[in-house]
């Protein structure tokens, strides 16, 4: 018997009864980031105990084995755009979540249940007896490490971010529906990879599938990674071989190729810590990729953004970020309809979609050994007339496909601009354990063409999840 395949006959005789994870829309990840930015490092051995771990492990779901437990969101208050918590990326309603999880293998699955069919708007759903149903979230996840190679294989319906901001992301965000997808990650030492192969829901009669993959570094200091993506459509389409190579470059095969029923993007992100307590940001991403065409200002479309976070000032406890995001109209689009970046209606990319210049700053910090954390949330929105659900067109050439010389590009945003100012103050309340109720005031301002409106509101934002352990804790093995 070979090295290796000792190595898989242990892995399949190690499965140890210890469960550790987090229920996502707990919003647990704002202190994983406030944790590494202060101590300046990706490496966990690196992190010190203080308020924000603290707070980190009281928003933890860590039982062993087997688990079930269900969770309940509820939301009122103004339709804010710019400004969303975790919890928000699901409507109000009841969401089950059955959990096992060893020290190799994983299975999940998460059911969503509403009495109001307009709550479960992200996923597809079946109404019986005014009770309105889907599956959020199902997968299995095996991971092992075979010499110096760590890899994890997942099946299944999840969700899948890629991305270095601390509110949006460039090329896999958190906010449409979870992907059916199979993905595998990789890494060793410094060097990590990923390669994912998504289908996405049906448009027009289209099958749709997404394929991606990333190769990153990363030190103690700083993270880099760099990726490409292409979605293809077609009617009774399947998935194509050749986008299962996680090692060919897809893109220099896509260049100029939109009649061929796909969308292709190219991505780079990066994060650096100067020193403990700050971390400095960026992505951009490129789509529809011109190399050959000079002066093509409708190609070459592309979006980006930018941003730090500053912890410890000026309270210890103290949590600020701001990020700058600006996505040119015709992003995440294509000439076909079929080829938008989007699952379900809801964005891949960036949550606010296209043809948009976004600022957003942040400021919360920990109160009573982190059962309180009062917060303010600052949006200025420009947004474009040409998003996402506006129809990709090319005006600037004739019915014949000529190029129209005199054409003038409109400017970016594209007008009329719909501008946003958005202000959420407020503060979460841990009311016992897993159970926070969030109060806060709200303020929107609105003006396009020189009209104007303003809003004022309460929020109230309240979860509770319940959990019940169905065997007892056991020691790792």
């Amino acid at each position: 018997m070979t090295e290796v395949k000792q190595n898989l006959f242990i892995f399949l005789l190690t499965v140890a009864h210890v469960c550790h994870g987090q229920f996502f829309y707990t919003d647990f990840q704002e202190a994983e980031k406030w944790v590494e930015t202060h101590s300046g490092s990706f490496q966990k051995e690196t992190k010190q105990q203080n308020i924000w771990a603290d707070y980190l492990s009281l928003k933890s779901i860590n039982k062993s084995g087997h688990s079930f437990g269900s969770f309940i969101h509820f939301k009122n208050g103004l339709d804010i755009k710019g400004v969303h918590q975790k919890s928000d990326l699901i409507g109000n309603g009841l969401m089950t979540n059955y959990q096992y999880k060893s020290n190799h293998f994983q299975v999940l699955n998460s059911m969503f249940l509403t009495y109001d069919m307009h709550e479960a708007e992200r996923g597809f759903f079946r109404t019986l007896k005014n009770v309105t149903m889907y599956t959020n979230q199902a997968f299995f996840t095996v991971n092992h490490r075979i010499d110096e190679l760590d890899f994890e294989i997942k099946g299944g319906r999840d969700f899948l971010t890629v991305g270095h901001g601390l509110d949006g992301y460039m090329f896999f965000g958190d906010y449409s529906r979870p992907f059916d997808q199979f993905t595998l990650k990789a890494e060793m030492g410094k060097f990590d990879a990923l390669f994912s192969a998504i289908e996405l829901d049906s448009i027009m009669f289209h099958n749709r599938y997404l394929y991606a993959h990333t190769f990153g570094y990363n030190s103690n200091k700083i993270s880099i990674t760099i990726g490409e993506g292409v979605l293809t459509t077609g009617y009774s389409k399947s998935v194509e071989l050749k986008y299962l190579n996680p090692f060919s470059f897809w893109s220099w095969e896509n260049v100029g190729s939109t009649n061929k029923g796909l969308n292709a993007f190219l991505y780079a992100g990066a994060t650096y810590f100067p020193r403990p307590g700050l971390r400095i940001f960026g992505e951009f991403i490129i789509d529809d990729i011109n190399f050959h065409q000079e002066d093509a200002f409708y190609l070459n479309r592309f979006g980006y953004l930018i941003g730090f976070q500053k912890t410890g000032y000026p309270f210890n406890s103290s949590n600020i970020w701001v990020e700058y995001s600006n996505v040119l109209n015709q992003v995440y689009q294509s000439y076909h309809p079929t080829h938008i970046y989007t699952h379900r209606g809801f964005p891949i990319g960036h949550y606010l979609g296209n043809d948009f210049i976004n600022l957003r700053m942040h400021y919360s910090q920990l109160l009573k050994k982190g059962r309180i954390k009062p917060f303010i949330d600052v949006s200025y929105l420009m947004d474009g007339a040409n998003g996402l659900d506006t129809p990709f067109d090319d005006p600037w050439v004739n019915e014949k496909g000529e190029f129209l010389k005199d054409y003038d590009p409109p400017s970016h945003p594209t007008p009329p601009i719909n501008k946003l100012m958005e202000v959420e103050l407020g503060g979460e309340i841990n009311v016992r354990d897993l159970t926070y109720l969030t109060i806060t005031a709200q303020y929107q301002s609105k003006e396009i063409e020189n009209t104007s409106l303003s809003d004022f509101g309460l929020g109230i934002r309240f979860w509770s999840y319940l959990q019940f352990p169905l065997t007892k804790k056991t020691s790792e093995n």
